[in-house]
């Protein structure tokens, strides 16, 4: 990729908008790795961008098609993946730091 090919195609802006195609952004990123000129045109396109409020955010995450489904989903693989004492234990133990914490907290620090 050179730099004619860049300027004409707004490169630098495109790939911050991550609108290249998988070809084009492969090339352009190898050409970054050596080329300073082009790694300060990064910067300054992201800083114009930012400035002006015109950053595309990138896709988010594909959520799993059962908690779309199934908002319980997530609850109910953890929860099955715990045995019942062990919850019990886990409950227990938040309990009490949630009781003695404060406590012990407060006789730590007028004891000094």
């Amino acid at each position: 990729m050179d730099h004619r090919y860049i300027d004409d195609h707004s490169v630098p802006a495109r790939y911050l908008a991550h609108a290249l195609s998988p070809p084009e952004r492969a090339e352009f990123e190898a050409h970054l790795v050596d080329c300073q000129e082009c790694a300060d045109r990064v910067l300054l396109a992201e800083m114009f961008q930012n400035r002006n409020g015109h950053v595309k955010e990138p896709a988010p995450c594909a959520t799993p098609p059962e908690l779309l489904r199934e908002p319980e989903a997530l609850r109910v693989r953890f929860e099955g993946s715990l045995t019942r004492w062990q919850r019990l234990w886990i409950t227990a133990a938040a309990a009490a730091l949630l009781v003695l914490g404060p406590a012990l907290l407060l006789l730590w620090v007028f004891e000094r």
